[in-house]
């Protein structure tokens, strides 16, 4: 019930007046599961498959028809006359492989179709939070951006009362204000970035709102639940890899349909019926009987044996493209993870110098204050600041990031979400 509530408030929010509105990743992805147009017509196209699948099961049901004539005719030696009939038949498929197939072959579309459907939710899994932390590392380098803004700004004042007193040159003191001038530009880009962020993460989630979302996250190096050691049960997991398997399997499901389309087919009919001159007449017939029927070159001389061969180079190449994937995946895995373990340990080198350069600034402060520094010597110190505080969100951003790729290598999805979504409707 509480998640009902939950989702319900954040559709009403975001279609009432415009305002901004905190949302976590968590929030993110319930929104996208209760609302994305493409999420809903992947489902639409899963029932869609499954009731496929359904239809192709009455190839083995009795197939039953009534029906009512009338008729009147006559002639130009004999009077007209009236008939009516009144009948029902049934017929039923004994043996016909080429159904079995058909049933099999449905059947394994339905399970690629679900495999699809996972596979969207892993991917819109990945779009999703990619779009949700450009968003809240776009907020926060317009932090950066407010906070350098307030050292140019205090700065070019320094500078110019120190101008004003003969202590600095003029060049000196201009800089101080083009540097000024420079952060707040940087500033109001920053918040730019920030509207085409909000833009792309609605767009990822699936809604056309004109709220503002405002993206809450902790600002931390974040872990991931990894293990090396499971690579195999990653790779088996992998929504491609189960498509790659029921490819196989209905390669397989083909090669011996091709080789056993000589199989005899036989079927069971019967019928019952009334005929007479009456509206419900009372001269009944009736008829039962079984056909046999043996496809000895029914599509020509050759086409069975080229037919199989064909098919077994299409399970082959099949089976060939599986393991180049199990490859191609272990390896990007692997890739992933060590581009993680690298990000991590930059951010965190990186957490160190910034603390360091902020040491370092608040100490030339004072030493240019006392006039034991020079304003170049300051300015490159401050600049050193600037450039640490920018890369160091970039760095955890990048964490995130690769943090994101990873997870989506090894199948991490929204299925708990969108199970949530579907026990609550």
């Amino acid at each position: 019930m509480k998640n009902i509530v939950k989702i319900l408030i954040l559709i009403v929010s975001f279609y009432s007046y415009s305002y901004s509105i905190e949302m976590t990743p968590e929030d993110c992805l319930k929104l996208a599961v209760s609302s994305n147009p493409t999420l809903k017509s992947k489902l639409n196209d899963l029932e869609s498959a499954k009731y496929s699948y359904f239809s192709s099961i009455n190839a083995y049901l009795p197939k039953i028809s009534v029906s009512h004539g009338f008729t009147r005719s006559g002639g130009e030696d004999r009077e007209p006359s009236s008939s009516f009939s009144l009948s029902a038949s049934l017929s039923q498929n004994i043996f016909d492989y080429n159904s079995i197939y058909s049933i099999r072959s449905s059947k394994i579309n339905y399970e690629i179709a679900q495999i699809n459907y996972t596979a969207y939710l892993i991917e819109l899994r990945k779009e999703i939070l990619t779009a949700f932390y450009n968003l809240f590392f776009s907020q926060e380098v317009v932090k950066v951006n407010e906070k350098i803004v307030e050292i140019r700004k205090s700065n070019a004042e320094l500078i110019n009362l120190k101008y004003q007193s003969g202590f600095e040159s003029k060049g000196d003191m201009l800089y101080a204000k083009a540097q000024y001038e420079m952060a707040k530009l940087n500033l109001e880009k920053a918040k730019r970035q920030v509207e085409l962020s909000i833009n792309n993460l609605k767009s990822a989630i699936g809604v056309g709102i004109k709220d503002d979302i405002y993206a809450k996250a902790k600002l931390e190096i974040p872990e991931i639940d990894f293990d090396i050691n499971k690579i195999d049960d990653y790779v088996k997991d992998n929504p491609q890899y189960k498509t790659y398997e029921k490819n196989i399997t209905l390669a397989n499901e083909k090669l011996k349909n091709g080789e056993n389309d000589w199989f005899p087919k036989l079927s069971f009919s019967a019928s019952t019926g009334l005929s007479g001159k009456n509206e419900f007449p009372d001269n009944s017939n009736w008829s039962l009987g079984i056909s046999l029927s043996l496809p000895i070159f029914s599509s020509g001389i050759t086409y069975r044996k080229n037919n199989v061969r064909n098919l077994k180079e299409a399970l082959n190449s099949t089976t060939e493209n599986m393991k180049s994937f199990i490859i191609s995946l272990k390896s990007g895995i692997r890739n992933s993870y060590i581009d993680f373990l690298n990000s991590k340990d930059t951010a965190s080198t990186y957490r160190v110098l910034l603390e360091a350069n902020e040491e370092r600034y608040n100490e030339a402060m004072i030493k240019y204050m006392a006039g034991k520094m020079s304003y170049i010597d300051l300015e490159n110190i401050e600049q050193n600041l600037i450039d640490s505080r920018q890369n160091y969100t970039d760095y955890i951003k990048n964490v995130y990031i690769k943090k994101i790729n990873l997870e989506n290598l090894i199948s991490v999805g929204i299925e708990e979400s969108h199970k949530t979504y579907t026990e609550a409707k």
